[in-house]
């Protein structure tokens, strides 16, 4: 692996472990287009997960990546769980909270080269559902909830 490309394996690295811990996300995944390209699985409590473009997987420990320096950050902080109803594609939480989640993790794949996307999953009411939220640079916000799977439009917040 070239050094430009330890550098931006090592930041998807650091930006999966800042999402997960700074929204509380239950686990985070980065499908890093750099190059060479790899999957990043960040859980809690876990050690990190790398896919490499060959089909190697490597398990890192949870604070590795430790160092780097890592640019501002979008605002997210933990949310309670969110209320589903998965049959019904309901979502209801703290007012604005989706929205907040969703910009973070838009915004973290900003920080990533070329179209690398970033999803994270959240808790909700429903332990045998998750929320999953993806995204990608300039696209809008993918939400999944059981079968269910819709756009969302998050505007950055306006300074």
């Amino acid at each position: 692996m070239t050094a430009a490309g330890d550098q931006q394996l090592d930041l998807a690295i650091a930006l999966a472990r800042e999402l997960l811990h700074g929204s509380g996300a239950l686990r985070v995944s980065v499908a890093l287009d750099g190059a060479p390209p790899a999957i990043v699985e960040c859980e809690r409590l876990r050690t990190i997960v790398v896919h490499d473009a060959d089909g190697n997987v490597r398990e890192l420990s949870h604070d590795a990546a430790g160092d780097v320096a890592l640019p501002e950050l979008p605002f997210m902080r933990r949310l309670p769980a969110f209320e589903v109803d998965a049959a019904d594609g309901r979502v209801a939480g703290v007012l604005g909270g989706l929205e907040m989640l969703g910009r973070a993790v838009r915004a973290v794949a900003t920080l990533l080269p070329g179209a690398s996307v970033v999803a994270a999953d959240y808790e909700t009411s429903d332990e045998d559902v998750s929320l999953g939220l993806a995204g990608r640079a300039g696209e809008p916000l993918v939400v999944l909830l059981g079968e269910h799977e819709f756009e969302l439009e998050v505007d950055p917040p306006s300074a």
